[in-house]
């Protein structure tokens, strides 16, 4: 069995090892000569996928928050209110900010004007005053928010990503603009962060092909790119689509770009690769890929292994365990036992004989039929496993006598516990479940110590003369046997 297991390994392996190897090398002979189709066709757009994930994971959470201002309605009640203590929104600004990690949070009200900050009452805003166009133009736009590139006045004219949400009353009328702003320098940090996971220079452009952000150290020059995209002709190829692939000659070198429109930003998305780099990066994932073939080979290697062993382990079970009870069976509870003796050969310790018999059992089959009794013996067996001790051993003796060995373990404790599992038994009758009956039960055990001078049939006759004893004594009884006496 052993060489044949050998054998069976060596030969999956061999075919596994053959199989990844002229798989991974074709593809990666067959990705060379289509480089151009495999870079812009599917790594571009893969990559914009993942980084269009991670934006709404890392960038999206101001339009989350923005969105609970909002629809808050302490800040519509306090609005509708009259504005009246502006300490109250305030604090709510400043807690949002301290809460979310905010860079800034205000509330513009409609109907007074009054730009609201951390800091309290900040201003006024005008439609005649530049700074201000912001609100006025999100006053009057259709959509709920915007996200806009703008200087921040309550922080030093930081440049700043804002984030404006219209707020309406509960009768659906323009009460006025909340929103909380990021830091460009911290975005800006994240987009760098994309641009050295992916090794791919990034850009977010508006629908005009204004570039309102970008990663700082671009590993090719993209000016040429930025210039077309202010041009306008290339803007309208890539707003026809929400996902667009193109090539664009940059002087010497020739770009895939790959096109995405968030729509939460309202700006394109485009990762940029020369196809010079791609065959560098078509190399890596050769390598990636026979390093993920060793490793499925060895899983798969692994798991072969280890079915087998647990085909064997199965099989070595299926001959040992009861598979009514779940109990071993009488002949590993021979082998289990004849190990014992031998350990104790070596050192001597208490040895405790538990036999155990259903009083009456053939009464409930006649009665209730062998499937109920089954479910009898099933019951029995786990009230005996939930009272033994998990260094004890029970086997099924046979038909109804379950018998346990009680390791380290002396006559007057095997006796108490004896005694515990006969009223566990009597205690918890069992449920019969066709007929909804209880089934009152009871149990005959006999007790016996091994002495060093016995062998394994003397003890076992010893036992079974004191479950005998019991059933005479009227059963329902513990009886402990030793030297043929009766205690």
């Amino acid at each position: 069995m052993l060489k044949q297991k050998r054998k069976l390994v060596i030969g999956l392996s061999f075919l596994l090892i053959v199989g990844f190897l002229l798989t991974s090398l074709s593809s990666y002979f067959i990705s060379i000569n289509s480089l151009h189709d495999q870079v812009a066709n599917n790594e571009l757009p893969l990559t914009s996928d993942n980084i269009y994930s991670e934006i709404q994971r890392d960038l999206l959470q101001p339009v989350f928050i923005s969105s609970l201002m909002a629809s808050d309605t302490f800040l519509r009640d306090w609005v509708l209110r009259g504005e009246k203590d502006v300490s109250e929104v305030t604090r709510y600004l400043k807690e949002i900010k301290e809460r979310y990690n905010a860079f800034t949070t205000f509330f513009v009200s409609d109907k007074t004007h009054n730009y609201y900050q951390t800091d309290g009452l900040m201003k006024q805003v005008s439609p005649d005053e530049q700074r201000d166009v912001w609100y006025f133009r999100v006053r009057d736009m259709r959509q709920p928010y915007e996200i806009n590139v703008d200087i921040d006045m309550a922080n030093d004219d930081a440049l700043t990503v804002f984030v404006n949400y219209k707020v309406f009353d509960y009768s659906g009328r323009f009460i006025g603009a909340t929103g909380v702003g990021l830091s460009v320098d911290s975005v800006v940090q994240l987009i760098q962060r994309y641009n050295e996971t992916y090794d791919r220079d990034i850009l977010f452009v508006d629908g005009q092909g204004n570039v309102k952000l970008s990663s700082t150290n671009a590993t090719t020059d993209l000016t040429p790119l930025k210039q077309t995209l202010k041009a306008g002709d290339l803007m309208k190829q890539i707003r026809s689509k929400e996902s667009y692939s193109l090539d664009f000659n940059a002087g010497d070198k020739q770009l895939l770009v790959n096109t995405r429109f968030i729509e939460e930003f309202h700006w394109h998305l485009l990762v940029v690769q020369s196809e010079l780099k791609g065959s560098q990066a078509l190399l890596n994932t050769l390598l990636i890929n026979l390093a993920v073939c060793a490793l499925i080979t060895l899983i798969v290697l692994f798991l072969t292994n280890r079915t087998i062993s647990s085909y064997q382990s199965d099989i070595e079970r299926l001959a040992s365990i009861d598979k009514l009870t779940g109990f071993y069976n009488r002949q590993a509870f021979d082998m289990f036992f004849r190990q014992t003796l031998k350990d104790l050969s070596r050192r001597p310790k208490d040895l405790s004989v538990l036999l155990l018999d259903v009083d009456h059992f053939k009464q409930i089959n006649d009665s209730y039929g062998h499937l109920t009794g089954d479910q009898v013996l099933r019951h029995l067996a786990q009230v005996v496993k939930d009272r033994v001790r998990e260094t004890d051993i029970v086997a099924r003796w046979g038909g109804e006598e379950f018998i346990v060995l009680l390791k380290n373990c002396s006559l007057e404790t095997a006796k108490n516990m004896a005694e515990e599992l006969r009223l566990a038994v009597m205690n918890n009758p069992c449920l019969d479940t066709r007929s909804q009956r209880e089934i009152e039960l009871s149990v005959s055990i006999g007790v016996v110590k091994y002495h060093a001078s016995e062998n394994e049939t003397q003890v076992f006759n010893r036992a079974d003369q004191a479950l005998y004893r019991a059933k005479e004594l009227g059963r329902n009884q513990v009886v402990v046997l030793e030297n043929e006496s009766n205690r």
